[in-house]
């Protein structure tokens, strides 16, 4: 298995996860130059590369079905490590590092939970069914209401009636 400290080039999606051994609110507070500084990086990682969360909002979901369903990752047999963490994360994506970027060298309090890649299985996950995913996705366009209907009818009644109007004037002069 490769070193999972370092970030091998090409177009390959991949996934750093690193657990923070603090609050989220001092995890939040750090800007993109200081994670770059504590994780090793010569630069700092994109901000809309990066997620910062507690794995204690992934609870009924799971950490790992997360990274594997909602990102595509393949964990492995990580899966059970991954549910059983804890407190705040940093998870960094490859598309947010720099191309010079050549291995992380976290210092303390991040610390290396695991490198993950994209998955050969494109299996399509089931429906969610836990308390916190009821009414999070939107409900569809509702149907056109009557009032609507209406209101296109007469517009373009309207606007036959102004052409027949200016007809009958242009045709009288």
């Amino acid at each position: 298995m490769s070193d999972p400290f370092e970030i091998p080039g090409g177009e390959t999606r991949r996934v750093w996860v690193f657990a923070f051994d603090g609050p989220l609110d001092e995890l939040d507070a750090l800007s993109p130059e200081a994670l770059a500084e504590a994780l090793g990086l010569w630069s700092a990682p994109k901000v809309e590369a990066m997620e910062r969360f507690d794995l204690s909002h992934l609870e009924d979901y799971g950490f790992a079905r997360y990274l594997s369903e909602a990102n595509g990752m393949a964990v492995g047999n990580d899966a059970a490590m991954l549910n059983a963490l804890t407190g705040p994360v940093l998870v960094v994506f490859s598309q947010g590092l720099a191309e010079a970027e050549r291995r992380f060298d976290p210092d303390a309090p991040f610390r290396l939970i695991g490198r993950y890649g994209l998955t050969t299985d494109l299996t399509l996950p089931e429906d969610i069914t836990s308390e916190s995913a009821l009414g999070q996705l939107p409900e569809g366009k509702a149907p056109m209401s009557s009032a609507r209907m209406s209101g296109m009818v007469a517009t373009v009644v309207l606007l036959f009636l102004a052409v027949f109007v200016a007809a009958f004037v242009w045709v009288g002069r």
